[in-house]
């Protein structure tokens, strides 16, 4: 490790993609061993009352010193945070600063805000950008010495030295980052700058609350793309060969669960509560699914053109899905078990045809609620062939220097990248 830069991520090095690539050799899923690593949940109308319950036995009155992290968007929602805290005394600061997908430079500006301030619970409260953000907020106060560019999940931390507990508030349904080890994060220092992912169980948070008053008045676009980032959460987990019967059926439930209830949420919004709390759920047991098993390539794609194109992630994620399941089906019969799930009539047909079917019933969900299986479809903004073409090297280079790479359940490279992208601009099924 001498030689690697600190400002590169472990997962971009051949080193350690040579040392994942022999593992998975072995049939990780079954030779490695693994654990169920959640947070507790509350949920329900009174799961914002339960934050008092879980910490005032917990905290000396000396200890009730809560940061609430959030953005300018969901700010609004931190008066209901903090009538909750007042009820036990609490000392609250809230800080705004959180920006999309979590530049780092936004992580430091909050780290000397924890200096200042020293909270002894942190609470985040907002979408992914924020609950990622505030993980790694976190980590780097009671670490400062602590490299992100070396946080993927290997070796003890120690946190929960200074911050006690960690509580996440999601208003958006799609991430599931209340319940996982993972924070998505911005690399500013490079040009352009570059999805960063961090994991390590240490920074799952300890409380995970749900209700439907941070969701139901989410706008239909938001709906729709944090939806379909559940959706491809479940769906790229479950065709992974990270999978097993506890986190294959938690993932089939969360299909089952988008597809009924992302339609309802997206056409009706708040006037169909029914829909925004079902929605809720499918987003954490998709995160849970995914977190301890792994997401699919459609994430690595969606990163890499949601970073350069300056797009929603769940919207790129759910763009590149069908893509994913089509390249893992030339090793895996393991799509076969969301032919059911999708409608999808089975009996007589031959491999390619049921294949075929499979992916159309897909495409045709992702369209139902107005998003996209290609880029030529984009059009706000649209992205012309010319200037997808020309961004297709980098596509091709961020995409594979993707943490997600490492853990692919297909061989992938430079070719099967590229190629990939070129057939994601108009359409075509993969045949390779």
């Amino acid at each position: 490790m001498e030689n690697i830069p600190d400002n590169v991520a472990l997962y971009e090095t051949d080193l350690v993609k040579d040392m994942i690539s022999a593992v998975l050799g072995r049939g990780p899923a079954q030779v490695m061993m693994g654990s169920l690593r959640t947070a507790q949940v509350f949920y329900g109308m009174t799961a914002l009352t339960q934050i008092s319950g879980f910490l005032e036995p917990r905290l000396d009155k000396e200890e009730r010193r809560v940061l609430i992290i959030t953005d300018d968007f969901t700010e609004k929602y931190a008066g209901q945070v903090i009538e909750v805290l007042n009820s036990m005394e609490a000392e609250s600061k809230v800080w705004t600063g959180v920006k999309p997908e979590g530049p780092l430079d936004t992580i430091r500006e909050a780290v000397k805000v924890c200096e200042e301030f020293k909270p002894i619970v942190i609470v985040a409260l907002g979408g992914g950008s924020v609950m990622d953000s505030a993980k790694a907020i976190m980590l780097k106060y009671e670490k400062p010495d602590a490299n992100l560019y070396r946080m993927i999940g290997f070796g003890g931390l120690g946190l929960r030295k200074k911050v006690k507990f960690l509580i996440a508030i999601p208003t958006t349904s799609g991430t599931g980052s209340e319940v996982t080890s993972v924070a998505m994060l911005t690399d500013t220092d490079r040009d352009p700058p570059k999805k960063l992912a961090v994991a390590h169980s240490e920074i799952i948070p300890d409380v995970a609350i749900l209700h439907t008053d941070f969701v139901k008045d989410m706008p239909p676009f938001l709906t729709m793309a944090s939806g379909l980032d559940a959706f491809a959460h479940s769906v790229g987990a479950y065709v992974s060969a990270w999978g097993g019967p506890l986190f294959d059926a938690i993932n089939i439930a969360a299909i089952k669960e988008v597809l009924k209830y992302l339609p309802r949420a997206y056409k009706y919004g708040s006037r169909d509560l029914e829909a925004r709390e079902k929605m809720q759920f499918a987003a954490f047991m998709a995160g849970l699914g995914f977190g301890n098993t792994k997401a699919g390539i459609d994430h690595g794609l969606g990163h890499s053109l949601g970073k350069l194109f300056n797009m929603h992630h769940g919207f790129s994620v759910g763009l590149f899905l069908p893509y994913t399941v089509a390249y893992t089906a030339k090793i895996s019969d393991r799509w076969k078990d969301l032919c059911p799930v999708l409608g999808v009539e089975s009996k007589g047909k031959e491999r390619k045809v049921l294949l075929n079917d499979l992916l159309q019933a897909m495409k045709d969900f992702i369209h139902s609620i107005d998003g996209v299986v290609s880029i030529k479809e984009l059009k706000n903004p649209p992205i012309s062939k010319e200037e997808y073409m020309d961004k297709i090297d980098l596509l091709v280079k961020y995409a594979e220097s993707d943490v997600v790479d490492l853990l692919a359940p297909r061989w992938m490279n430079t070719e099967t990248y590229k190629k990939i992208f070129e057939y994601a601009w108009d359409g075509r099924d993969i045949d390779f």
